[in-house]
Parts: structure tokens; sequence; C-alpha cells
């Protein structure tokens, strides 16, 4: 099974940098690694060659850019992707461009999602020249296009117009339409008639548009109605333009370069939020994690004070020869009893910087208990009372993520409480409701304003002062629940406080 990995050469002259890379990757992919320039050059062209190279731009004697134009000037790397891993943000600052760049810092998701990318364009880069380090099309690759209609006649009018600048796939049904998607075929643009037998272009177009896989393909419709009822209904089902027959072939591939054209921008800058989604994703983490690590430091102040304690009263004890059997049993139970509990803090702290890359089946109760414990020292600082009232459920989810989620607004609840008079309270209920588990938590801090309660989840949203508060905590717990927990978040005020719902599937 692992030959049939893609192979990837990471290129970096900081071990640590490829350490991390390796650690990252290595579950998809097979991997080798340079730390230098001639050594990379070395493993591109010996056999079994890589499928794609990550490579460093700021390395001694040959940078990145000199290692790229040697690839492309050689004949048996010519067409191996290269991905300059760079600080550079903009890439029209690359003095050589090479298939595509990541800016660091980056995630595991990132370089994952560019990878792939590249590999599925390197299997087209026949057709490709670089030409002194610069990356040149000879022949653009060709964009493809999906025609749907029931006539052999207008088929071959589209593909005649069509040919020259596209790669054309044809389909006589809808069925047959979404039988060629559903093997594989990836359009660009999809040409719909919309009077065909049996299932009609509006009822496709409907059906493509509901489907997270194809909703976002360009839809044009070909059609002889021109009235403005038929036009809206496309309109309204998804549809981007039409097209009117007898076809116009300036007007047709006028509209086609156009919707490619915008659906390049709309692809581009969709990676651009993913990417920097991404990246807001794991500063959330890492404040997660600094919050824990914080906590965890207070928690082993006992434990290490009665390490101290006990190891101390053995060498007093010992030096006034007054040390028996039992009290030294004494003295090494205690030690022991706090080396578990330093062990199981350490424990909990390493499952959480783990990523989940499975999901995995736990119960929801033990994971809402184990995110209390790691805050516990925080809110006994400030006299916090959590109650709890948590049904015994077991889902498959990823967990991390969860306790993520259950962190930030176990933390946003206590900045509401902090320093606030009299009986602080934070009330949590875990309870089955149809076919979801709902966590609710809520708290008694005078709950959210009316004029901030609607944008509560929104990127960027805070109602704390100016640099106490990042406004990404809440918006990022929104994404991990709706995208990655397949669940939702709801916000409202209950009581005296704020009570947030989340929902997670059974």
């Amino acid at each position: 099974m692992m030959e049939n990995k893609p192979r990837v050469l990471i290129v970096d002259d900081v071990s640590s940098n490829i350490h991390m890379l390796m650690s990252m990757l290595k579950e998809n992919y097979i991997l080798s690694a340079a730390t230098n320039g001639a050594k990379a050059l070395e493993l591109a062209t010996k056999h079994p060659k890589p499928d794609i190279i990550l490579l460093d731009i700021l390395m001694p004697e040959m940078d990145g850019y000199e290692v790229l134009t040697k690839l492309r000037d050689n004949k048996s790397t010519i067409n191996i992707p290269v991905v300059f891993i760079t600080s550079i943000e903009d890439e029209s600052q690359l003095k050589i461009k090479a298939d595509d760049f990541i800016c660091k810092p980056f995630s595991k998701n990132i370089i994952m999602e560019k990878i792939d990318k590249n590999l599925k364009l390197g299997m087209k880069k026949e057709n490709r020249d670089y030409s002194k380090g610069l990356d040149i099309m000879k022949d653009e690759i060709k964009k493809t296009i999906l025609v749907i209609d029931d006539s052999p006649e207008n088929i071959q009018v589209m593909i005649e117009v069509l040919k020259v600048n596209y790669t054309v796939s044809v389909a006589t049904s809808g069925k047959k339409a979404l039988d060629i998607l559903s093997s594989g075929l990836e359009p660009d643009l999809i040409l719909l008639d919309v009077i065909m037998p049996g299932m009609d272009g509006y009822e496709l177009c409907e059906i493509l548009k509901e489907n997270p896989d194809y909703k976002s393909i360009p839809i044009i419709f070909v059609t002889i109605l021109e009235n403005e009822q038929d036009i809206v209904r496309g309109f309204e089902l998804g549809a981007v333009d039409y097209v009117v027959k007898p076809i116009e072939p300036i007007v047709l591939n006028a509209r086609i370069k156009t919707h490619l054209r915008l659906k390049d921008f709309q692809d581009k800058l969709i990676e651009d939020i993913k990417q920097k989604d991404e990246l807001l994703l794991n500063q959330s983490k890492m404040a997660v994690l600094g919050e824990m690590f914080e906590n965890i430091t207070h928690q082993w102040k006992q434990p290490l004070s009665s390490i101290s304690v006990s190891t101390s009263g053995i060498k007093v004890e010992k030096e006034h020869e007054i040390l028996t059997d039992d009290r030294l049993m004494n003295f090494i139970d205690s030690i022991d009893l706090s080396v578990k509990h330093l062990t199981q803090t350490i424990d909990d702290f390493k499952s959480f910087v783990v990523n989940d890359t499975k999901q995995h089946k736990f119960n929801l109760k033990d994971i809402v208990n184990k995110t209390i414990k790691l805050l516990q020292i925080k809110f006994k600082s400030e006299n916090i009372l959590i109650e709890t009232q948590l049904d015994d459920v077991e889902i498959t989810n990823y967990q991390n993520d969860l306790i993520q989620v259950l962190m930030n607004i176990l933390s946003n609840a206590f900045e509401a409480l902090f320093q606030k008079p009299g009986e602080k309270q934070i009330t949590i209920n875990l309870f089955v409701e149809d076919k979801f588990v709902c966590i609710e938590i809520r708290d008694n801090a005078g709950g959210i304003s009316d004029g901030c309660i609607d944008k509560i989840f929104e990127k960027y949203f805070t109602t704390k002062k100016e640099k106490e508060g990042s406004g990404v905590g809440l918006y990022m717990s929104k994404q991990i629940i709706d995208e990655r927990l397949n669940g939702k978040i709801e916000a409202c005020n209950k009581g005296n406080g704020a009570c947030f719902k989340i929902y997670l599937p059974l």
C-alpha cells in the first residue's frame, strides 16, 4: 500500500522545519528530505523520482530560486511540480515563480491542499515549457466544459465552437450527466439544455446546486425560451447566464470566457479565505493551549510541593536515624500519588495537542468533565461555582475540536464573571434532544446585550475593550462546530446570564 502513496521531497536547511513537515505529512505520503540545494537536485533525479517538491527559498550556497532554475533546465525533472515554502506573502514579490507557494506560518490542512492540487496539475504538465526558470505555458491547460443536450445536432454545433479552446465532455440526458459527474469528471463549466425528456434542465440544475460537490460549477442554460419568467426561473435555481438557440459562436465564447474568469476569481478568493480561516483556527488553538498550560502550571504546584516535602522528610529523618520502614513507605506513597497526578495532567495536555485526524467514539460527559478539570484552578481563583447535570451520551466525532470549543465558551464565561460581585455560577447541562445531543452552558453574568447577540459569532466582533480580545474565539468555535463537528451552535439570554447551546449529531 505504501508504494501507492505520492512521493514528496522536502528541501530546507533548517532541520526543525523538515521534522515538522514530516510529522504533518508522514501518514499520507512517502517522504524524503534534503538540507541543501545540491542534495535536492541529486534526489530529484534519483529513481524513484519525487512526485512533488516542497522547496525553501532562503538557503545558503544555493537558494531555492537557483534550485528551481536547475530543475526546469533538466529534462528529467522539468515536469515535477515545485511549491515554494516562503515567508513572502505576495506572489508578485517572488523573483521566479514556482508552481505554487505556501506562506509561513502554515498548517497541515493548507500544506495537504496545496500538495494534492499541484499533484493533479502535475499530471497535465507535459504541455509546459520552463525557460530560464520561468513558468510559461506553451499551450494553456484547457478548461473542461460539460455539454448536456438531448439533440445530436446541437451537441455537434457546440463541440465545433468549443473544441479549439476547451476540453469538451458530452451527456445526452440529465441522468447521464449525473453518472458522468459521479464517475469523477470535474468540469469547469456546464452548458445545460433546458428542454429535455425525462429530467429537464431546471430539475437537473436544482439537483446540482443542492450537491456541495457540484454547486460551485457555473451553469449556463442553452434555451429557445426567451420569456422573462423562464429566464428568471433559471437564475433563481442558480444558473449564472443563458444563451439562446440557435447558437451564436461569438456570444457563446464570450459568455463562457467571462464566467470561467469569474470562477477563477471566486476559487482564488475561497482559497484565500480558507487559508486565513485555517491560520485563525491555529491561532485560536494556540490561545487555548496557552490557557491550558497556565492552568497545568498551577495544578503542578501542590504535587511538586508534596514531592519536595516528602523527599526532604526522608533526608532529614534518615540523617537523624529516625526513618522507619512505615514512614518511608508513607513518603513513597505520597510521592507516587503526586507523580500520578502530574502524569495525568500531562496526558490530558498531550491528548489535546495531537491533532484529531480521525473521528473517535467518546463519552460526552467525560469530555465536559475533562474540560472543566483543565480550567478548575482558574475558576477556583475567582470563586466561580460550576454545576453540572450530565447524561451519559456516547458519540463519534473529533473530541479535541469539541474541547477547544468548550474551553472558548467557558473562558468567555469566566471573563464575564471576573470581579463580578456576589454569587458567580456556571451551569452545564448535557441531554439528548431529538436526533441531537445538546450541551447547554449558562452563566449568571448578566447576559449579552441586545445589540450584540446577533453579531456574537461574526469574525472579529468582540465586546471586550481594545487589545483585550481578538473577536475570533466564538467565530472559530462556530466554524469548528459547523464544518468539523457537523453540528450547530446558538446563543441567547436565559435568566440572568448568557446561554450557549451546542447541538451535535448522535
